[in-house]
């Protein structure tokens, strides 16, 4: 189970970035978004079936399930456009969010690596600086990318 959850996260962390840095809107996105999320939801999926590290229902449970609320959220919103104008925009960020998670999420793997390095310390590296460094492009990249398709919607 954990080759699989471990593929799918590779799978998801590499369609997610190609995503995110190509031209929005196209096919092609739209194909790769498909593979994204199916990698996400089986990545989501499976670490429901991987127990080693607290033994029981733990943390990281909890954050696969909020992974996977803020995923559905992302593709909703495009099922929706009609209703929904500003539909984009919420696109955007809650698929945004959702690659920043995995980005976090992974980073958890290597908290083994540093053993000697504080708890502390580790939670920085490996989840605040990609949370930060996620929100800023996000917020920063915003304007620019969704000009692109529906500039009423900002």
């Amino acid at each position: 189970m954990i080759l699989v959850h471990t593929l799918a996260g590779i799978v998801a962390l590499i369609a997610g970035a190609v995503n995110l840095l190509r031209t929005k809107g196209t096919p092609r996105h739209r194909w790769i978004g498909r593979v994204y999320a199916g990698a996400m939801y089986l990545l989501i999926g499976t670490s429901f079936f991987i127990y080693e590290l607290f033994g029981s229902f733990g943390a990281f449970h909890v954050l696969a399930i909020v992974s996977g609320v803020t995923l559905t959220l992302g593709l909703y919103f495009p099922l929706r456009r009609r209703r929904y104008p500003g539909w984009l925009e919420h696109h955007y960020f809650w698929m945004g969010f959702a690659y920043v998670g995995l980005v976090m999420a992974t980073g958890s793997h290597f908290f083994a690596y540093l053993p000697e390095w504080p708890w502390l310390l580790r939670a920085l590296l490996f989840w605040g600086l990609p949370y930060l460094i996620g929100v800023f492009l996000l917020y920063r990249q915003r304007r620019r990318v969704l000009a692109r398709f529906a500039p009423d919607t900002l």
